[in-house]
């Protein structure tokens, strides 16, 4: 903007030059002074209507060099026009208005050179209108005046001839509405203070992905956190999102959709596909409330940290650190829960490796620790199935399931123990052992059956396993009869 301000400038001091200047000659070479800043004001025109418009100036200013090489080929074959004519056809003074100024006669060859600046210009008002069509309500102000502005020195170029104004100056002061236009609805403008020379740079390098629609969907502003959180979501290729329709989306967020489609404020948690845990908080904001036919802006914050936090401190509160299993409080938890759904009979195991003691002594904590982690392994493998299991003490464990009768549960319980006796620990070393368990089952049907009644059974069980041999299953005394787990 800055680089269009002093370019204007320059044409009204080379302009005010030339109707000083007394001789032909000086007033010749003020004209030529005048076209490079011309012709370059129409490209830099279309500079900063893009920079403005756009999300992005990258690569604008090698266009802008490639673009301004025919101006200058222009230049130089106006200022040695009077050796080759290319240019000009005639060169000559005339006064209006009591102003005595340069008069030209172009040739084909400049007309071609004034076409192609003024290319710049059309496009830069076809820019800014369509900014005006799509831009929120609260821009549509500022950007009209901007219009306005821009429109007055390109029209001119078309209706000069026509009007045959031949008054020395007048093209430089049809700039004037646009200068003036650029610094009231920018520069005045303190939300705008760094626009556009850093609105790129703040935008694209926002960790958060920011998503602007149309009223048809169709996304017209996007930063680069954007672009990969929306292939992230979606499954899309890191393509380009500027131009295409926001649906891939919205058709795999159904409640996301619903907010967007009714035009709506909205907070919204989005699981990325993949095994990483990848997740997205979106915010969703019409660009303009009152209305049900507008855009809507939609920004993608990465919680994937904090998610990933939440599920350590849950995993802290819920699992056993050494065996994997749940812990004693989050098990009773589930097993609440677990009996809730019951339509028939459950029963807990409760069991605790026979000898423990023993293993400890001789082959140290750390073998004890490697034995309770391959106990853990095993029950894993047996019951992740058909129930829920937890560690509920040092050596102790248990698993709740549902069984039809007390046989079914005392045959599922025989199974494991068997199981349990064929299988060889190898601990570090190289020392293999066997672990054999102590089992106890507490079996209800009743609805009136709390946590610590099962493993008050169970418990009592457990204990005459262990009073009359060890390495067997027992049941409770006191089986009843139950609908369902008071909860």
């Amino acid at each position: 903007m800055w680089v269009l301000m002093l370019l204007i400038a320059f044409i009204f001091a080379a302009t005010t030059a030339e109707i000083m200047s007394t001789t032909y000659t000086l007033k010749l070479f003020w004209r030529n002074m005048q076209q490079p800043p011309l012709f370059l004001s129409t490209i830099f025109t279309y500079a900063v209507i893009k920079e403005y418009v756009s999300r992005s100036a990258q690569g604008l200013s090698r266009r802008l060099f490639w673009f301004s090489l025919p101006v200058l080929l222009d230049t130089l074959l106006i200022f040695t026009d009077s050796y080759h004519h290319w240019m000009r056809s005639e060169v000559g003074m005339v006064t209006e208005a009591g102003i005595t100024g340069i008069t030209v006669q172009p040739t084909p060859l400049s007309m071609a050179f004034i076409a192609y600046d003024q290319l710049f210009g059309v496009y830069a008002v076809y820019l800014l209108t369509l900014s005006v069509w799509n831009a929120p309500k609260y821009y549509l102000r500022r950007n009209i005046l901007l219009l306005t502005g821009l429109i007055i020195p390109v029209a001119s170029i078309f209706l000069l001839p026509l009007l045959k104004i031949k008054i020395t100056g007048f093209t430089a002061f049809v700039y004037l509405p646009a200068t003036l236009a650029a610094y009231f609805s920018v520069f005045r403008d303190p939300r705008l203070s760094i626009y556009p020379l850093a609105k790129h740079k703040i935008f694209e390098k926002m960790k958060d992905g920011v998503v602007l629609t149309d009223r048809y969907d169709i996304i017209i502003d996007i930063n680069a956190a954007g672009m990969s959180m929306l292939s992230n979501i979606t499954g899309q290729g890191q393509g380009r999102w500027m131009g295409q329709r926001i649906q891939p989306l919205l058709e795999q967020q159904l409640e996301l959709r619903a907010c967007y489609d009714s035009r709506t404020e909205g907070q919204f948690e989005i699981e990325a596909p993949g095994p990483d845990g990848t997740c997205y908080g979106v915010s969703l904001s019409p660009t303009e409330p009152d209305l049900e036919a507008t855009g809507m802006l939609i920004v993608f914050s990465d919680h994937s940290e904090k998610k990933r936090y939440e599920r350590e401190l849950l995993h802290q509160a819920t699992v056993d650190d050494l065996t994997g299993l749940y812990n004693r409080r989050h098990f009773m938890r589930m097993v609440q829960n677990h009996g809730k759904q019951a339509q028939g009979g459950m029963a807990l195991l409760l069991f605790d490796i026979d000898d423990f003691k023993l293993i400890n002594d001789t082959f140290g904590h750390l073998g004890g620790d490697q034995a309770l982690v391959e106990l853990s392994h095993k029950i894993r493998s047996l019951f992740q199935d058909i129930g829920v299991a937890g560690r509920v003490g040092g050596e102790e464990f248990a698993v709740c399931f549902f069984a039809e009768d007390e046989l079914a549960a005392y045959q599922q319980a025989e199974n494991f123990r068997t199981n349990l006796g064929e299988y060889v620990i190898l601990l570090d070393g190289g020392h293999p052992i066997r672990l054999t368990v102590s089992i106890g089952i507490a079996y209800t049907e009743r609805s009136d059956v709390t946590f610590e009644d099962l493993y008050r059974e169970a418990d009592e069980a457990m204990y005459r396993s262990k009073a009359t041999g060890k390495n067997r299953v027992t049941l409770s005394s006191q089986p009843v009869a139950r609908i369902a787990l008071k909860g």
